[in-house]
């Protein structure tokens, strides 16, 4: 008998297949027929499960963010041996592409994705609504934290959330770019010290 195959688990080959060429050639190379190259497959397999490039970059998209958000939860998640801050600087860290789990490329596919969600409004605003989900919940550890007395009590968490995740944005645009000048090292430097000051109580 032919092998089943489960549908949403092509869907995220096909996917990684895209991220793949996004990485190695930039987004406006990852024509279907690539993809399709890249996965070692038809065109019409590949359309089997994707109607068009466009439902495509959505999925591909959503599967990044994923993978991202599960490394910022557990970056997030409540330790007995691990204070706020710490926890702040490990899932900025994600977002920095400067954790341990972050893949080659992954910063400069995400920078792809940025660039055309400039300009693709159903993009932008799924960038949008991960980006709210991360600052609502570094603006809740803010929140736990000016309660415990570990920062300033005039702290407003929501700023500092907006500044920190801006922060954490620009960190890894220039990790994109310029990888040998911020290193992975160098990234966790300038979050710990920027988080610091933060925790600094007067």
């Amino acid at each position: 008998m032919p092998r089943r195959v489960d549908p949403l688990q092509r869907r995220r080959e096909v996917a990684e297949a895209l991220l793949r060429v996004v990485d190695a050639e930039g987004l406006d190379a990852a024509s279907i027929p690539r993809i399709a190259r890249e996965l070692g497959a038809t065109t019409g397999l590949v359309q089997t499960y994707f109607r068009s490039k466009d439902e495509l970059l959505l999925f591909a998209f959503d599967h990044l963010a994923d993978l991202v958000n599960e490394r910022v939860d557990a970056a997030l998640a409540d330790t007995a041996h691990e204070g706020i801050d710490e926890r702040l600087l490990r899932s900025m860290s994600v977002l920095a592409s400067a954790d341990e789990d972050e893949q080659d490329g992954e910063g400069r596919i995400w920078l792809a994705f940025l660039a055309r969600a400039a300009f693709h409004p159903v993009l932008r605003e799924r960038h949008v609504a991960g980006a709210e989900m991360i600052r609502v919940r570094c603006q809740h550890a803010f929140e736990v934290a000016r309660s415990l007395g570990q920062v300033d009590a005039a702290l407003d968490p929501r700023d500092e959330a907006v500044a920190l995740a801006a922060f954490a944005d620009g960190i890894a645009l220039q990790r994109a770019l310029e990888p040998d000048l911020v290193t992975k090292e160098a990234a966790r430097r300038m979050l710990r010290r920027h988080i610091g000051r933060i925790f600094t109580t007067p």
